[in-house]
């Protein structure tokens, strides 16, 4: 099981979105830090505002996953990821929230690079959640 996405799955993402940035890449790179500590990642609920480039995210996530994805409405970035007997939450940090937020086009690409850069704890808070009986 990869760790990070591949070069070949970056592309297929970029393919599927049709153009590289950095919600693109929050979505793509936090899917596979789920899919590591989670194993079979079963559903993900996304809690954002529904427009782009909030939704970009989803896209990440759609091209490398076959899980049930939920969107509800919310004010930042928050993804909530399931494998039937554990979820995990991952809040968008703030500071990059704001950092890749309304940014010129010309520099979505050097901001994607840098979200695949980042370690994963960089850019979003992770918070492993209690389930109850029955998920």
């Amino acid at each position: 099981m990869l760790l990070e996405p591949s070069r070949e799955q970056i592309e297929k993402a970029i393919s599927y979105h049709g153009h590289y940035g950095p919600f693109l890449m929050l979505g793509l790179k936090a899917f596979f830090y789920a899919r590591k500590v989670l194993g079979n990642v079963t559903r993900c609920d996304i809690y954002t505002v529904r427009r782009k480039p909030y939704l970009c995210t989803l896209d990440g996530i759609k091209v490398v996953s076959d899980c049930q994805i939920n969107i509800f409405d919310g004010k930042d970035l928050q993804l909530i990821f399931y494998n039937g007997e554990q979820k995990m939450k991952m809040n968008l940090k703030v500071e990059c929230f704001n950092r890749y937020l309304n940014r010129p086009w010309n520099e979505l690409e050097k901001l994607a690079d840098e979200v695949l850069e980042n370690d994963i704890t960089l850019l979003f808070d992770i918070v492993f959640l209690p389930t109850s009986i029955g998920g």
